[in-house]
């Protein structure tokens, strides 16, 4: 009689069986890793973790957008901020007006954060009905005492100071939504069990669709870092979260530390498994092997290298002296200077 395996074994089993199923439909993780020493003004900008590199030209162009500002003269949050509001006006990715759409088909709601290398940080999380959070974030920063706003108060400030009340929805949010779901019927609608998830025993002799192997892939954020001509840094992330999520979840972008810093030392932006990456304080502790002179793209790559191989992770750096870009999974990104 086969020996019955405790909960906490069985349960380790799924989590591991899993990991190997997803992998085994993706195939090998295609990694990105870039980097290179590079004087002057800078940016970097990345579609989230996991966007194709078919894609790229979407980060391209913020970052072109967002080095023509730091050529003017711009600071290096401006120069961020620019790069990222290309990101959030493109549908094509999961911020601003390509921002996903929840469960319940309906809601939208949206994270952003922004932070220089003198130290100043804002943020929103959880808001709805504008076009541009990262904006918003910037206007926070600007205009009030505090850090961090969410949820409705969030968006009555926004409104407040004369952001559109729009819903930034998208046929290409649409889409994804409606695909999403229906393959969530699919897998999840038998009705001989609850928790059942048949992505972890996967044998069937194809490999799984891949949408279905992305529902574990929550790093859809867009991102950029820049550089000034002074030598000042700054951060910006915006996100539209992940369908497949509770009301009034926040990720790592908005969360000091975790999805992004800057300081003297550079500035440094990720993407990815918001959950793993807040548990890790991770773009804080980015920030603190560049600060102990490690390059750029030796830091990323190597926080990349240490992170758990079954959660998504995208990391992009700049520093005093170059550029870095790494991620366990296919990245679309976008390098601008000289």
């Amino acid at each position: 009689m086969p020996r019955v395996r405790s909960g906490c074994a069985f349960a380790a089993l799924a989590a591991a069986l899993l990991a190997a199923a997803l992998e085994s439909a993706a195939g090998a993780a295609p990694l990105t890793l870039e980097g290179a020493r590079r004087a002057g003004p800078l940016v970097v900008t990345h579609g989230g973790v996991g966007s194709r590199r078919e894609v790229s030209d979407g980060p391209q162009a913020a970052a072109d957008s967002a080095h023509r500002v730091l050529a003017r003269g711009g600071a290096a949050l401006d120069g961020a901020i620019a790069g990222t509001v290309v990101l959030e006006n493109d549908p094509r990715f999961n911020a601003g007006t390509g921002a996903n759409i929840r469960l319940d088909g309906r809601t939208i709601q949206m994270d952003a954060a922004l932070m220089t290398s003198a130290g100043r940080f804002a943020a929103v999380g959880c808001i709805e009905r504008v076009r541009n959070p990262v904006l918003v974030a910037r206007a926070v920063m600007d205009s009030t005492p505090h850090l961090f706003l969410v949820g409705e108060g969030a968006t009555r400030f926004a409104h407040r100071i004369g952001f559109a009340d729009v819903v930034p929805v998208s046929r290409e949010a649409e889409e994804k939504y409606r695909a999403r779901m229906k393959r969530q019927a699919e897998v999840f609608g038998r009705d001989d069990t609850t928790f059942f998830d048949w992505r972890r025993y996967w044998n069937f002799p194809g490999a799984m669709p891949a949408d279905m192997a992305e529902w574990g892939r929550r790093g859809d954020t867009v991102g950029s870092v820049a550089r000034d001509a002074g030598g000042g840094f700054a951060a910006t992330l915006s996100t539209g979260g992940t369908s497949v999520t509770l009301h009034g979840r926040v990720g790592d972008v908005p969360i000091y530390g975790c999805g992004l810093y800057a300081g003297p030392a550079g500035a440094v932006a990720c993407t990815g498994e918001g959950e793993e990456i807040i548990k890790r304080t991770l773009a804080r502790a980015v920030y603190e092997r560049l600060e102990r002179g490690v390059a750029a793209r030796q830091a990323v790559e190597e926080t990349v290298a240490a992170f758990p191989e079954r959660f998504d992770l995208g990391l992009i750096a700049v520093d005093r002296a170059g550029w870095g870009v790494a991620a366990n999974r296919s990245m679309a990104y976008g390098v601008a200077g000289r």
